[in-house]
């Protein structure tokens, strides 16, 4: 199901201080989150055992789901992080991090771990 993806800073969801005083652990319990309407979960006959996969025509993320009614119908929003940051994209040499089109599922898969992200990145240099 297609929907608009936004990052966001939240005060609990704070990379900056996960990464300076948590550990990986605490990242991806704290960070690899989604926030989805209550409606929008039901569409997506969402339970508490599955975890959204997200993705774009380049990459893709699996993170936990958590319904949240501040969160409009047809968006979903993660905090600023490696795991939303893998969604990014480059519109007009400008890095997007707002309102990009998403394509939103349900899945038994287990949620990304940390260094799964960073390795990928070290072997991309």
């Amino acid at each position: 199901m297609e929907f608009i993806l936004n990052s966001m800073r939240k005060i609990d969801n704070d990379q900056a201080k996960e990464h300076a005083f948590g550990t990986e652990q605490s990242l991806e319990e704290n960070l690899a989150i989604c926030f989805i309407n209550p409606k929008d979960f039901e569409k997506l006959k969402l339970v508490s055992s599955l975890q959204l996969k997200i993705s774009n025509e380049e990459k893709y993320v699996i993170v936990k789901v958590e319904k949240d009614d501040n969160i409009p119908e047809g968006m979903v929003a993660m905090p600023v992080s490696i795991w939303s940051n893998r969604l990014s994209v480059v519109q007009n040499n400008e890095l997007q991090t707002k309102n990009i089109v998403v394509n939103v599922e349900a899945t038994h898969e287990p949620i990304m771990k940390f260094k799964e992200i960073i390795q990928e990145l070290l072997v991309k240099k």
